[in-house]
C-alpha cells in the first residue's frame, strides 16, 4: 500500500493519506459495491467503482480491519466519488 499525504498545503482541507486498497460500499439499498480507495482523511474518503453514486445518499463504507462506517456521498465525477463520515471510523 502507498502512502503519500496530500492537501496539507490547501487553506480548510484536512490532511489525506494517499492509499490503494479494495473495499466494499453499501447502497441504500442493501446493494454491495467493490471499490477502490485513493484516499482517507479522519473525515473522509475518496474512491473509485463502476456504480453510480448518488450525491447526498447515506452509505456504508466496509473498510479492511474496520468497522462498517456510515457516509455520505458529497461529490461524483466520472468513475470517481468522495464521502463524509458520519460516524468515526474503528480500527480492529
Amino acid at each position: 500500500m502507498m502512502r503519500r499525504k496530500i492537501g496539507a498545503g490547501l487553506r480548510g482541507r484536512e490532511l489525506r493519506i494517499s492509499v490503494a486498497f479494495e473495499a466494499t460500499l453499501v447502497e441504500p439499498d442493501g446493494c454491495p459495491v467493490p471499490v477502490q480507495v485513493l484516499d482517507v482523511s479522519s473525515s473522509g474518503f475518496r474512491i473509485t467503482c463502476n456504480a453510480e453514486l448518488v450525491v447526498d445518499e447515506e452509505v456504508e463504507l466496509h473498510l479492511p480491519r474496520a468497522s462498517p462506517v456510515r457516509a455520505t456521498v458529497c461529490w461524483t465525477r466520472g468513475s470517481e466519488a468522495g464521502g463524509i463520515f458520519l460516524d468515526p471510523a474503528k480500527v480492529a
